[in-house]
């Protein structure tokens, strides 16, 4: 019973993010980044190092602490979402073992944080977070779930201090999103026994505060987002899981189980660029010019029910031609100016009707076109073909390139038109949902 709340305290990533901006690649930033990506060892060493220049930090010790639980999750392999969302597989298998350096490091941080200031916002952080590693550890390790729940209070009312002093502080957010959602699950008479204890058991409120993060953090953002898409799950919600999943897909692409639970949700298409025709054609005084790009890679991810869609289609803008070198030259240096901007890059969100397992469809495909480091909205209707795990499909767009902010190349005796039409066919493999 107590594997619902227990299963995502997941304080076990990092300091007092002030922003949404994503994870750098550098200093601690760097750190976290590799941790998503499960590249534990080169995360390691990046905390070494910043414990080495800041020695009195208390959130370098903090996150080597949370490397080596986030490898022993990862060894035990419960960070899969499937796993998070059925409580006989959490409970299920033995406890772990303890690790000697996690607690070694847990104490190190707790030594340097009480050292701080009493207000001192990143040293109440490192607080809070401590607690939360070993409610972790406890919880998903060690099977120790009412000492679990005794950490995660103290982390809750840690970081309930903190956003009394900076409550713009997105990440300590995430401490009571977690309570509250995980102990809003419990049956009515569990909820009244827990708020006897001091709990908070807001479910509507746990997900408010976890979406807080999710839009206003910084090193765990990531996290805000795994637990929202295990909320969606739970809430037979899989469209919105399959868009916090493909944004960590995205952000992270080494580490593979974020694409492992897409392809549990999602039926996938991925192009082949040698299959993968791609043709414009620009209208001019006295000619028509006509010319071609190459795909670089292609997959959509999409939901067959809802259509809910993400993915990345990229074509590379210096592969243009025309077959005029100096044609081309004039597109690339003075219009797509490819050197600055060398991705042509479309965002799938939503496909609109229905695809068939086998035969011929017709759907449409809304998206973003990044062009020229500009987003525009687009909209494209497609033919797709199935037939025993192979797609073909075609689409036909107009690019109003001179609207959106590109150079015409017109002069005084060429005159071209402000819009381009393309032609885009291709070909692949696609998997359904299993």
């Amino acid at each position: 019973m107590r594997a619902r709340w227990i299963i995502a305290v997941v304080a076990m990533a990092g300091a007092a993010g002030l922003t949404a901006e994503p994870l750098a690649h550098t200093g601690l930033d760097l750190g976290y980044r590799q941790l998503y990506n499960l590249q534990f060892h080169d995360a390691h060493a990046t905390f070494h190092q910043w414990r080495s220049q800041h020695p009195h930090d208390p959130l370098g010790p903090a996150s080597d602490a949370v490397t080596d639980l986030f490898a022993e999750m990862d060894r035990m392999q419960v960070l899969q979402a499937q796993f998070f969302t059925k409580d006989q597989d959490f409970l299920a298998g033995p406890a772990g073992p303890a690790n000697p350096e996690f607690e070694t490091d847990l104490e190190a941080a707790e030594r340097l944080a009480a050292a701080a200031p009493a207000n001192d916002t990143e040293a109440m952080y490192a607080q809070a977070l401590c607690h939360g590693l070993r409610a972790d550890y406890f919880g998903i390790v060690q099977k120790r779930y009412m000492a679990s729940l005794g950490e995660m209070k103290r982390g809750q009312a840690v970081a309930a201090r903190l956003l009394n002093i900076e409550p713009q502080n997105g990440d300590a957010y995430l401490a009571g999103g977690i309570e509250n959602y995980m102990l809003g699950l419990k049956p009515a008479p569990v909820r009244w026994l827990l708020r006897l204890d001091g709990a908070e058991t807001d479910k509507t409120e746990g997900l408010r505060e976890l979406r807080r993060t999710a839009e206003e953090g910084h090193y765990l953002q990531p996290y805000a987002k795994i637990l929202l898409a295990i909320a969606a799950l739970r809430d037979n919600d899989p469209g919105t899981a399959r868009e916090l999943l493909g944004q960590l897909e995205e952000e992270f692409p080494l580490n593979p189980l974020y694409a492992r639970e897409l392809q549990r949700l999602s039926a996938v298409a991925t192009f082949d660029p040698a299959r993968t025709e791609i043709h414009f054609t620009l209208g001019a005084f006295l000619h028509t010019v006509h010319g071609e790009f190459a795909l670089t890679l292609g997959r959509i991810e999409f939901d067959p029910a809802g259509g809910a869609a993400s993915g990345r289609i990229e074509i590379g803008a210096a592969s243009g031609k025309s077959g005029n070198d100096a044609r081309d030259r004039d597109m690339h240096t003075k219009v797509l100016e490819t050197e600055r901007y060398p991705d042509i890059v479309f965002t799938p969100r939503q496909l609109t009707g229905t695809v068939a397992a086998e035969g011929t469809s017709q759907v449409s495909l809304q998206g973003t076109l990044r062009l020229h480091g500009e987003d525009h909205a687009m909209t494209l209707p497609l033919e797709v073909t199935i037939h025993g795990g192979q797609f073909t499909a075609s689409t036909k767009a107009t690019i109003p390139y001179v609207a959106w902010g590109l150079k015409n190349p017109s002069n005084a005796v060429l005159r071209v038109d402000k819009s381009v039409a393309l032609t885009i066919t291709t070909a692949g493999q696609i998997t359904w949902p299993r």
